[in-house]
């Protein structure tokens, strides 16, 4: 529409005349003040502006009514215009003029390339135009937007205002073409330098990293988070270790099963905990292997096919119990296990139970595992059978040359062995933690466990022990000096060889024991008491016992921790209460003056120790018999704390010798609050030391006697102990198991 109207020739008064080029002079004169303060004059400014001043006639050009003036919008044309009646001359047969290709005017705002390097352009090359330029290639052509915008600068907004305003003249004639090329020419030079100032701009202008960065801060942090989600995808796809929470079925609402080295057994739910009785751990002892060491269950012909149903407690070793009842089977080499749940992670302590009141019977003795406690306290309790009397500790010669290699006595102390063996290769499969094995001792039981942890791989077995009032005597003798004075149990049973022993009834071996043999009730010493000549049990022979347990606990640490306690009252007995039907001050006097401290000239000292009542000659027994001479053995080992139990209980108000196992097992029944205080003192210092292994209380190593009564109490010295020692009475006189 525009370039018609510029078509269009009209003629114009004279008066049209002067007052268009009124307008064309403010016109230009705004342009070239805006000019002025934007730009630095080129070459051509000055030329423009000298010729303005000679005086030289700047013919306006036609520009429609209401156009916007915007460079390169209109082009020159060839034809000239004559508004002279006698010189009047009509159009040239084209408009618009057609000249050599001219570089195209840029727009004011110039969109840069986010994907091209802008070149530096030098001010001295910016007036000279370029030499063989290339053509322009295809994507060099395209149009982008504009990534980062620039903020105008003041002046080319005062710039584009004045403009603005100047093109808004209304104008009607165009220019001549002499002066229409003038101001094109002026044009084309803005416009040229206004391109340079956009491309210094946009060097100038050209985000740094962190602008960018800051610019594309959402779409680096969803790609950061899809990265981060991928990564994940594939640690999670890619196949490794797991450990999962598999715990075993319960089948019928009481039945649960799990595995062995010798196949699948089945246990019964009880009390909320899992209980499994009567599982083989070595090949029956009877027959040939009579008086031989325990054999593994190493062969598939020792094992059962079918899924072992380890439902009911099997019977004990043959033994000799304290009221001389003989009871139990020979064929005897089982185990049970009581644990909380049969599952494979998070496994737990295990606590195996080694109890018995002496070396030819009485267990498991207290030493019974409680359902209801494995739940409680988050431990798995084993309770294995071992041989005791004759049948787990004879040493014979005949029973020796027998064998290969050549040995004998120490049957019992071997199925302990073989039963550590069993629970380290299947411990796991009932939620228990091999590494974390601890041998709970009682009595003769405390002696065994005590001998185990001075043996050369003791660590391969079991990590700690509890020895609760064991014996204070250890084997002295070596396996051919135990033969030798075993000769008369031939005698006895009236066998000659090998073959008799094998055949001989087992009740008949046990029973064929000789009064010596057993254990005493404990009491004070008496005049005719020879103690050189106590029967030993176990005898260093030469494979599980190879050199005597003090001689390994005074020159070295042990490898496995060891606790070793008892309680304040452990030598007290029925037969001891029994003796008087009301002991006074007079009895009690009478019995020590009886005793073997009489010849010692030691009476007078003793009952001045002790309160002259039933409970004071109960504590001296103790003291004699088993407090003093635990605390003797255990000053000669390195770090090996040594409790006594002094919290009483019942009508006599003493500390048994059960009153430490009850309290751990939980069979103490507390009566009054000093009770219920020892109970939870007792049963926290045991049970802290089977998960993790410490005493804390003897972190001082000069305090490491610990009185348990209402509290835990570490002391330097126990009562009584010092005068018995130093006047030699202490170790002759100690209980042997």
């Amino acid at each position: 529409i525009m370039s018609d109207k510029i078509e269009e020739n009209i003629e114009k008064s004279e008066d049209k005349k002067d007052i268009e080029m009124e307008e064309r002079e403010k016109m230009l004169n705004a342009e070239n003040k805006a000019l002025e303060k934007v730009e630095s004059e080129t070459g051509e400014d000055k030329k423009i502006k000298s010729d303005n001043k000679e005086g030289m006639e700047v013919k306006p050009k036609k520009i429609p009514i209401g156009g916007i003036q915007m460079p390169g919008f209109f082009t020159r044309s060839k034809s000239k215009e004559k508004c002279k009646d006698d010189e009047q001359e009509v159009e040239g047969t084209e408009l618009i003029e057609t000249k050599a290709p001219q570089e195209e005017v840029p727009a004011r705002i110039k969109l840069p390339n986010p994907f091209r390097k802008s070149k530096l352009i030098n001010d001295e090359d910016g007036d000279k135009p370029p030499e063989g330029k290339e053509k322009k290639k295809l994507l060099d052509t395209i149009k982008l937007p504009l990534v980062f915008p620039k903020k105008k600068k003041d002046g080319d907004q005062r710039l584009e205002n004045q403009t603005a305003q100047a093109g808004l003249a209304s104008m009607e004639t165009l220019d001549d073409k002499s002066t229409d090329d003038k101001n094109n020419d002026e044009l084309k030079n803005v416009s040229l330098d206004e391109k340079k100032d956009l491309e210094r701009q946009d060097i100038v202008d050209e985000p740094t990293w962190k602008q960018k960065l800051k610019a594309y801060r959402v779409a680096i942090s969803a790609l950061l988070v899809f990265i981060l989600l991928i990564i994940i995808i594939i640690a999670v796809a890619i196949p490794h270790k797991k450990v999962v929470d598999v715990s075993s079925p319960i089948t019928d609402g009481r039945i649960v099963e799990t595995v062995t080295s010798c196949g699948k057994v089945q246990g019964l739910v009880e009390d909320s905990a899992i209980a499994f009785r009567g599982i083989p751990y070595a090949r029956s002892p009877v027959g040939d292997l009579r008086f031989k060491y325990a054999q593994p269950l190493n062969n598939l012909n020792y094992c059962w096919n079918d899924t072992f149903l380890a439902h009911n407690a099997t019977e004990t070793c043959l033994q000799i119990y304290s009221n001389g009842t003989i009871s139990g089977t020979e064929d005897c080499l089982t185990l049970d296990v009581i644990t909380p749940s049969v599952r494979y992670t998070d496994p737990l302590p295990v606590i195996v139970l080694i109890g018995a009141e002496s070396f030819i019977g009485g267990s498991p003795g207290k030493l019974r595992p409680s359902a209801r406690y494995a739940r409680s306290k988050d431990v798995v309790f084993v309770r294995p059978n071992f041989r005791l009397g004759a049948l787990g500790f004879l040493a014979l010669e005949t029973l020796t040359n027998s064998d290969y290699p050549l040995r004998s006595g120490n049957y019992g102390l071997s199925d302990i062995l073989e039963a550590l063996k069993w629970v380290q290769l299947n411990i796991e499969h009932f939620g228990g933690d091999k590494t974390a094995v601890t041998l709970l001792g009682h009595r003769a039981g405390a002696t065994l466990v005590t001998a185990l942890s001075t043996i050369k791989n003791a660590d391969q077995y079991f990590a700690r022990a509890w020895a609760a009032s064991g014996g204070a005597i250890y084997p002295n003798k070596t396996r051919h000096e135990a033969e030798n004075e075993n000769r008369s149990f031939l005698d006895i049973v009236d066998c000659r060889d090998m073959q008799c022993l094998l055949e001989v009834d087992a009740e008949k071996i046990v029973s064929s024991v000789e009064d010596t043999w057993r254990k005493p009730q404990p009491d004070l010493p008496f005049p005719n008491e020879e103690p050189g000549k106590k029967h030993e049990w176990l005898v260093l022979d030469g494979e599980i016992l190879k050199e005597h347990p003090a001689s390994v606990w005074t020159k070295d640490d042990l490898k496995v921790k060891l606790v070793i306690g008892t309680t304040a009252h452990a030598g007290a007995s029925s037969k001891l209460l029994l003796k008087h039907k009301d002991w006074n001050e007079n009895l009690v006097k009478q019995h020590v003056n009886d005793s073997f401290l009489t010849p010692k000239n030691l009476t007078e000292e003793a009952l001045k120790l002790y309160p002259h009542t039933y409970k004071g000659l109960s504590a001296m027994v103790s003291d004699i018999r088993t407090v003093c001479p635990l605390l003797a053995i255990t000053t000669q080992m390195h770090k090996v704390p040594f409790y006594v139990v002094t919290q009483g209980r019942g009508e006599q108000d003493i500390a048994d010798v059960d009153s430490d196992i009850d309290a751990i097992l939980g069979r103490y029944e507390p009566k009054t609050p000093e009770q219920k205080r020892y109970f939870s003192a007792m049963q926290g210092l045991f049970y802290h030391y089977v998960w993790f292994g410490k005493i804390e209380q003897t972190e001082d190593l000069s305090r490491k006697i610990l009185l348990v009564g209402q509290d835990v109490l570490p002391n330097a010295t126990y009562s009584h102990c010092a005068f018995w020692i130093n006047k030699s009475i202490v170790l002759p006189f100690a209980a042997l198991d």
